[in-house]
C-alpha cells in the first residue's frame, strides 16, 4: 500500500485537479468533504469525459465517480485482489472510520500486488 494519499476538495475546481494530477503524476484523485471524509475519486476517464468543457465552470463533485470501492487497512492483500477482481479496477482506496465518515490513509494498486507476488514463497 501505498500511505498517504492526493487529494482534492469537492469544491476544487477541475482546472486544478487536472493540475494536480499532472503534477502529482497520478492516475486519480480522491474527492474529500471538508471534515476529510471521502466523497468520491476523480480518475483521468472521469477528466476525459469533460475534454473541451470550460474546467472553471465545474468543479471536482461534478466529475467525480462518487462510488469509492474501500479496503480496510487491516485486509489482506487476497481480499484487496477479490475486490479488484470483482469491481473491475485497479486500485482500491485504503480507509479508515472516523466519526466523520471513512478517511482516506492510503492506496493500493495493482501494481503493488504484483510487486508483492514476488516476496511469496510460492513466487519461487
Amino acid at each position: 500500500m501505498h500511505y498517504g494519499v492526493i487529494t482534492c476538495r469537492t469544491h476544487t475546481l477541475l482546472k486544478e485537479a487536472v493540475r494536480i494530477i499532472v503534477d502529482s503524476d497520478v492516475h486519480a484523485l480522491v474527492v474529500i468533504h471538508d471534515n476529510g471524509s471521502v466523497a468520491g475519486i476523480v480518475s483521468h476517464m472521469d477528466l476525459l469525459r469533460r475534454y473541451g468543457d470550460n474546467l472553471l465552470q465545474h468543479k471536482a463533485e461534478d466529475a467525480m465517480t462518487p462510488r469509492v470501492v474501500t479496503i480496510a487497512p487491516e485486509a489482506t492483500v487476497k481480499e484487496a485482489v477479490e475486490l479488484m477482481l470483482k469491481n473491475n479496477i485497479r486500485r482500491l482506496l485504503v480507509t479508515e472510520e472516523t466519526p466523520q465518515g471513512e478517511r482516506p490513509i492510503g492506496v493500493i494498486s495493482t501494481t503493488d500486488v504484483i510487486r508483492d507476488m514476488r516476496e511469496q514463497p510460492w513466487f519461487w
